[in-house]
Formats: C-alpha cells, sequence, structure tokens
C-alpha cells in the first residue's frame, strides 16, 4: 500500500492544499503487487468533518488497511469548516472538490474516471458534505456514504440531542454555516435551496439518470441522530427506493473516531467495487 501527500497551489481557493491519497498497492501480507485495472483503481473521495482536516482519516481509523483490502483509491482533502459549500463569506470549497481537485488527481494517479467507481463518503459534517456532492452529481457517483449526519438544511428546525453542556456550545455552529456559508441570517431558511439534500435528490431523480446508491448510519447516542432519523425517513418515502437507501442505527453509538472506524470498513464492504478483496487479515 502507498500513501502519498500532495501539495499544490489551488486556483479556484487560491491558496496552498494538502491533500493525503492512499493507493491499494502491494500490501503488507499479500504475495505479488496486485495490477492496476485497466480503467485505473476505483476511487472513494472521503471527507472530514467540523473542526477536522485532511489528516484525521488517517490520523484515527484503519483507513489505509480497509482500502488496501478493498483494492480501492482513497483521497482525503479538507474544506475547513466551509459545509462542502461554494461559500458566500469565504471560500468554493464545493467547487474546488467536485471540478479541480479531480481533475488533477486523475492527471497525476492511476484512478478511474467512470461512474460505477466513483463514490464519496464523510462523517459528520463531511457525512452531508458527500451527500451534497453525490446527488449534485448523480451522473459521476455511484454510491454515497453518509456517517452520523442529517440534512443540515434542518438543523434549526431540528437541532441536535446534545448530551453535554459542550454538545449545547456546538449548536452555534448551525448559525454561523447558515450565514458563512450559505448566507443566510437567523431568520432565513434553506430548506428548499441547493443546500438541502432532499432538494437535490428530487432534482436528481427528475433527471431521469441512475442515481447513486445511499448508505447510512448513525448511533443511537449521537447527537445528530434526531437529523439522521429525519433524513432516513424521507428517503424511506420515496417509492421504489431509486436510492437504494441503506440505513444502520447503531444502539449506543456515539460521534466518535472509534465509531467511525467501524462504519467506514462496512462501508466499504457495502460498495459495489468490482475486484476481489485481497484477504488480507484485518
Amino acid at each position: 500500500m502507498s500513501v502519498s501527500r500532495l501539495e499544490f497551489r489551488s486556483k479556484v481557493l487560491d491558496m496552498d492544499q494538502q491533500v493525503l491519497i492512499i493507493l491499494p498497492d502491494k500490501g503488507e501480507m499479500a504475495p505479488a503487487e496486485p495490477p492496476i485495472p485497466k480503467d485505473g483503481w476505483p476511487v472513494l473521495y472521503l471527507l472530514h468533518g467540523t473542526s477536522h482536516d485532511f489528516s484525521h482519516w488517517m490520523r484515527y481509523t484503519s483507513i489505509e488497511r480497509y482500502a488496501t483490502d478493498r483494492k480501492i483509491a482513497v483521497i482525503m482533502p479538507s474544506a475547513q469548516l466551509s459545509g462542502y459549500a461554494d461559500m458566500v463569506y469565504g471560500e468554493a470549497f464545493f467547487s474546488y472538490l467536485t471540478e479541480e481537485l479531480p481533475e488533477l488527481l486523475r492527471r497525476i494517479y492511476k484512478i478511474s474516471t467512470k461512474r460505477e467507481d466513483t463514490f464519496v463518503a464523510g462523517a459528520s459534517m463531511g457525512g452531508y458534505g458527500a451527500a451534497k456532492i453525490g446527488l449534485t452529481y448523480p451522473d459521476r457517483y455511484a454510491a454515497i456514504g453518509a456517517l452520523s449526519n442529517g440534512n443540515h438544511a434542518y438543523i434549526r428546525p431540528i437541532g441536535f440531542h446534545a448530551r453535554n453542556s459542550m454538545e449545547e456550545f456546538s449548536s452555534s455552529v448551525a448559525d454561523d454555516r447558515h450565514l458563512l456559508c450559505w448566507g443566510i441570517g437567523k431568520e432565513g431558511d434553506p430548506r428548499g435551496s441547493d443546500e438541502d439534500l432532499y432538494t437535490l435528490a428530487q432534482e436528481a431523480l427528475s433527471s431521469g439518470d441512475p442515481v447513486p446508491a445511499i448508505f447510512h448510519t448513525c448511533g443511537s447516542f449521537d447527537r445528530n441522530l434526531a437529523m439522521a432519523q429525519h433524513m432516513r425517513d424521507y428517503f424511506r418515502s420515496i417509492p421504489g427506493d431509486p436510492f437504494h437507501y441503506t440505513y444502520f442505527e447503531e444502539p449506543f453509538g456515539e460521534h466518535t473516531w472509534d465509531y467511525w472506524d467501524r462504519w467506514i470498513r462496512t462501508f466499504l464492504s457495502w460498495l459495489p467495487v468490482h475486484l476481489p478483496s485481497s484477504n488480507l487479515p484485518l
């Protein structure tokens, strides 16, 4: 397995950026170097949550080991506190992540450009960002992994189920995100806009094109549980289950890296990657 760190100047953001890339070459226990697929490695764009950065998935989970077993490249960028938006008062992170970064990476690394080989996932804010990206561009992504999140356009009406005073304080992030990312003040409402996952889902269905499968999970002790259940109920209500929506709610699961380490491994096993695993001992 190979891990590289790419540092470059983003033209879209007009700032230096760092990205971690896992390539699933020969693993420690593998008998031989796996052949690179003809169209390049299947690829997962893996997004961080609030207050995290490009390094956290590598630092706090075994994503390198899991990706090598599944023979999938993993791209881990940073998006600061952007809410994965082209911020009204900030930088255009959505355009950077969906346009500039994939184009750059495909020039440098042997990763697939095919929709059926391209996936996006994340935890917390990153889970919302993954769903937003995948639903905005259903023609580019075959599957979405949404861990410990709901539809952030509904943060105000639904709110957090805080379990302590520190989590109650974190709810103030909602108002900051509405204003800085979306330009919406306390009286504004992002529901029905392009920041609303349900609106994006309906637009994706109306296009008549294939839509991505959705894998969604949240712990029963997670502060985002109410939002996650709201999102669950919405997607389960769509006739015919066009998103092949899969939801797991883990009893006593919390908003932690232990939780995301378990469930990113499950998500990778669930993915429709058309390559055999390396049978590495996990």
